[in-house]
């Protein structure tokens, strides 16, 4: 699948309002515990907004000791077979599962199959590696009910993009069996900031390196990088990023990384989209075509000679 060759006048307007708007109060405003239960609030209710789920979606929340989220199926989403694992992103500090019902519903229904958003314990009241640990106990936790690793797609944004890329590198790493595919929209790759840092200027309507650094600060003060070794076995892995995003460079790096050592990387550079243009759909018509071809790729490989020989 080949994106557009330019963003929607739609996609650019909102991009170029955002980044003298929205992008410096972002930047300017500290990120500690007195400012974040409000950012948090506020992220949710303008997702809700920008991103709300498709008519017919049922949400079932999950509380299974660790183990905390949200199964959400769309309509028509009868594949009882499979599911995916999603990780929403936030810069490890703010997110929700209800942040992300409608990024899950139209994943779920563009490939009639439910979507287990796991709510992981998030920065800085809960550090690095808590976050990791959550996603793995969520992945344990669908294959104790049932789903084979050949029947589970890990999916994630931004930071939860670089969980669910690191997921995958720790049971590639450990010979624990892996998912059958990832699916990364806008994944942070290397929690240093240098790949961001050094990559074009960065047109983003949202994120800047000064946002980003005081996020990541709190999850972690290691220099963390997604890098996979050559021997692993790595799943099928398509990336979604936007050309005129913050983290498009570590989108970019991450897929050669990945084909470097023998992976399979689709990668897809949507031009003039800002950071996670999946989120908003309201205001980036091109996010309907991203999850055509997310569920695309999802649908390929679950409905595989490889996949469906049990």
């Amino acid at each position: 699948m080949t994106a557009p060759d330019r963003g929607s006048l739609r996609t650019r307007a909102t991009r170029l309002v955002a980044e003298h708007t929205v992008k410096p109060l972002a930047a300017a405003l500290p990120v500690n515990t007195a400012t974040l239960p409000v950012a948090r609030f506020v992220i949710e209710a303008a997702m809700r907004v920008v991103g709300p789920s498709l008519p017919g979606t049922s949400a079932h929340r999950v509380d299974d000791g660790a183990v905390r989220g949200e199964f959400v199926t769309g309509l028509k989403a009868d594949r009882l077979d499979a599911v995916i694992l999603y990780v929403h992103g936030g810069g490890f500090v703010a997110g929700s599962v209800a942040a992300y019902r409608g990024v899950a519903s139209r994943l779920s229904t563009t490939t009639r199959t439910p979507v287990f958003v796991a709510d992981y314990r998030l920065a800085p009241e809960h550090p690095s590696p808590c976050a990791q640990l959550d996603v793995a106990r969520a992945y344990r936790w669908l294959l104790r009910r049932g789903f084979a690793p050949d029947r589970i797609v890990v999916a994630g944004d931004s930071a939860g993009g670089f969980l669910a890329a690191d997921l995958a590198l720790a049971n590639a790493r450990l010979r624990i069996p892996g998912p059958a595919g990832l699916v990364l929209f806008s994944p942070m790759a290397d929690l240093g900031l240098r790949i961001a840092h050094t990559g074009d200027r960065n047109r983003d309507g949202v994120i800047s390196y000064a946002l980003s650094v005081k996020a990541v600060a709190h999850f972690t003060s290691d220099r963390l990088e997604l890098r996979p070794e050559r021997g692993m076995t790595l799943p099928p892995t398509l990336i979604q990023t936007g050309g005129a995003e913050y983290f498009a460079a570590d989108a970019i790096e991450l897929a050669d990384r990945l084909r470097q050592v023998g992976g399979a990387c689709e990668l897809q550079v949507w031009p003039d989209q800002m950071h996670v243009f999946q989120v908003m759909p309201a205001l980036a018509p091109e996010a309907r075509f991203a999850f055509g071809a997310a569920g695309r790729f999802v649908t390929s490989l679950l409905e595989s000679p490889a996949a469906t020989a049990v």
